[in-house]
C-alpha cells in the first residue's frame, strides 16, 4: 500500500517518552481545519501519562500492561493480511473472494474518547467479529477477537487515517446482488460497506473520536486498502455506540 502514514501511538507510557514521541510526531500530516491526526493522538497520551502517575521511572511497564493486549489477533489465523495475499488484480474485473464481514461487538469508554482528551489505557480495546467467505458456500466464522491499545499502535505506524472517511461511501459494485439495507456478515453483501446512520459514521470514521483508530487498525490488520476503491471485499454489519 503506498500511502502517506502517520505515527498514531495510543497507550499509557511514562512522561519521559511524551517529549519524544512529540518529535517523531511533529512531521505528521495535518487537517485542514487544526491539528494533525498524530497531534490529536500525542494529546491523549499526555494525558494518559499524568494520570498514571509522573513518578513512575522512565521505561518501566505501565500497571497492569500485559502481553495479550499487544497482541494482533489476526496473527496466525487466515484472515492476517488476507487482502494482501489476495490483492486485486484486475480494476476493470475486481476480484470478488475473499469476503470479509466485521460485526463490532463492543468497545471500552476509552475507545469512544475524543481525540487528545481523557485518558487511552492498555485495555482499551474493541471485540469483534469476523466472518471470512472464500466462496459463496465457503465461509468461516471468527468469533469473539479483541483488538486492544497496544496492538493499534503497532499496527497504526506510518498510517494516514484521514482518507478512511472515504469507506462510507464505498457500495457493491455495479451489477451485483445485495441485501440492500439489511446488514448480514454475508455471502451477499449489503449496499453500503458501512452503516449508514448518521451516528455510527460519525462515531466510528468522521467524528474527532478514537474509534477511527480501532477500526482502521483492524482495517490494516486484514491488508485492506481503503485507498483503493475497486476493493469491495470488506463491511461492516454493526458498531456499539457509546451510552446515553
Amino acid at each position: 500500500m503506498h500511502r502517506v502514514r502517520v505515527r498514531a501511538r495510543a497507550r499509557v507510557v511514562p512522561l519521559a517518552l511524551v517529549t519524544l514521541l512529540g518529535a517523531a510526531l511533529s512531521g505528521c500530516e495535518s487537517t485542514p481545519g487544526g491539528l494533525g491526526l498524530g497531534e490529536h493522538f500525542r494529546k491523549a497520551l499526555v494525558a494518559a501519562a499524568q494520570a498514571d502517575g509522573a513518578a513512575r521511572p522512565a521505561g518501566g511497564a505501565a500497571p497492569g500492561a500485559a502481553a495479550e493486549f499487544a497482541k494482533n489477533p489476526l496473527e496466525g489465523t487466515e484472515l492476517d493480511k488476507i487482502f494482501q495475499k489476495k490483492p486485486i488484480t484486475n480494476s476493470n474485473r475486481p476480484e470478488r473472494w475473499p469476503r470479509v464481514a466485521i460485526t463490532v461487538k463492543a468497545a471500552t469508554p476509552g475507545v469512544h474518547s475524543i481525540e487528545g482528551q481523557g485518558t487511552l489505557r492498555d485495555s482499551d480495546c474493541i471485540t469483534f467479529d469476523a466472518r471470512l467467505w472464500r466462496s459463496a458456500t465457503d465461509s468461516q466464522k471468527f468469533e469473539n477477537l479483541r483488538l486492544c491499545t497496544p496492538a493499534v499502535e503497532r499496527l497504526s505506524k506510518g498510517v494516514a487515517y484521514r482518507t478512511l472517511q472515504l469507506f462510507p461511501q464505498y457500495t457493491v459494485p455495479r451489477g451485483e446482488n445485495s441485501t440492500a439495507n439489511n446488514r448480514t456478515d454475508g455471502p451477499n453483501q449489503p449496499f453500503y460497506m458501512f452503516p449508514q446512520d448518521i451516528k455510527s459514521m460519525q462515531q466510528w470514521i468522521l467524528g474527532p473520536w478514537n474509534n477511527k483508530f480501532y477500526l482502521g487498525a483492524l482495517f490494516v490488520a486484514l491488508g485492506y486498502d481503503w485507498d483503493n476503491d475497486f476493493d469491495r471485499r470488506l463491511w461492516v454489519t454493526t458498531l456499539p455506540l457509546p451510552p446515553g
